[in-house]
């Protein structure tokens, strides 16, 4: 069992613009393992991706926004990282375009083609809530595109209507609307069934109500990886791909933090 995620390669959900213009250079072309690696190479070529072993001679290029980045620099980049399978650093980069149904760009469907919603985001038609509200009510696991969120693992939500009606379940017990941050990340990135959303509603009020906090993180951690001793990495994630949702899920508006005398306090806007 995992947590679910939309993108932990694009942190930032605004960057996913960036990252959509780039790959409308190779609309057309097939997503083949040749041009996956040119993908990479184009997102350093713009600086909208940095590697993490840059070479000292190539320094300068980012040292200096305005100096342009030629593409044989930025293909020497991408090859110096030595990476074991470089052109699944592009199937990474793309994924979540793909998960966002801003494209269809995948290795064995044909010609990488660029969405009508893709299309208006890189036009710059579009109020950001609205698109990425179309995009996200969309969202579904299990994805026949991928197999990280499958059936067999449990699979069965649309992310973006199931947490708001966790919310609202959470909403009609208490004074307290929202979730705070911690319970955003525990019960929102581990709601991978719609079934769940009446169990959830209950740990929240659990949570909330136990002395011990790090004992109840840590006694969920074992149910919901159906292990003893959950590893600090897997703690560690429900946070990492809880704070990543949270980046996607505001951007719709229809998500608001709040601080008040209880902290940051997730909501529904009004």
């Amino acid at each position: 069992m995992k947590p679910w995620s939309i993108s932990t390669t694009v942190r930032n959900p605004e960057r996913i613009r960036n990252f959509l213009k780039v790959l409308k250079f190779l609309e057309g072309k097939s997503f083949n393992t040749d041009n996956q690696e040119k993908y990479q190479i184009l997102l350093i070529q713009n600086k909208f991706y940095k590697s993490t072993n840059i070479p000292t001679k190539f320094q300068e290029y980012y040292d200096n926004p305005e100096l342009e980045m030629p593409y044989g620099v930025a293909e020497e980049i991408f090859y110096h990282q030595n990476y074991q399978d470089p052109a699944m650093r592009g199937r990474q980069s793309v994924n979540p375009l793909n998960k966002l149904g801003f494209c269809i760009a995948r290795e064995r469907e044909g010609k990488i083609v660029i969405t009508e919603l893709g299309n208006r985001f890189i036009a710059g038609d579009y109020d950001i809530g609205y698109i990425f509200f179309k995009s996200l009510l969309k969202l579904q696991f299990p994805n026949p595109w991928s197999d990280d969120f499958s059936e067999k693992l449990g699979f069965d939500v649309q992310p973006l209507i199931a947490t708001m009606r966790l919310i609202n379940k959470v909403n009609k017990k208490s004074d307290k609307r929202g979730l705070t941050q911690t319970e955003f990340c525990l019960f929102v990135s581990t709601l991978i069934n719609y079934k769940l959303i009446d169990d959830y509603t209950e740990k929240v009020f659990e949570y909330r109500k136990a002395k011990n906090k790090d004992k109840f993180v840590k006694d969920f951690a074992k149910i919901f990886y159906q292990t003893k001793k959950p590893t600090e990495k897997q703690i560690k994630n429900f946070y990492e791909y809880g704070d990543n949702i949270m980046r996607y899920f505001r951007l719709t508006k229809y998500f608001k933090v709040a601080t008040d005398k209880f902290g940051a306090d997730w909501r529904m806007a009004a």
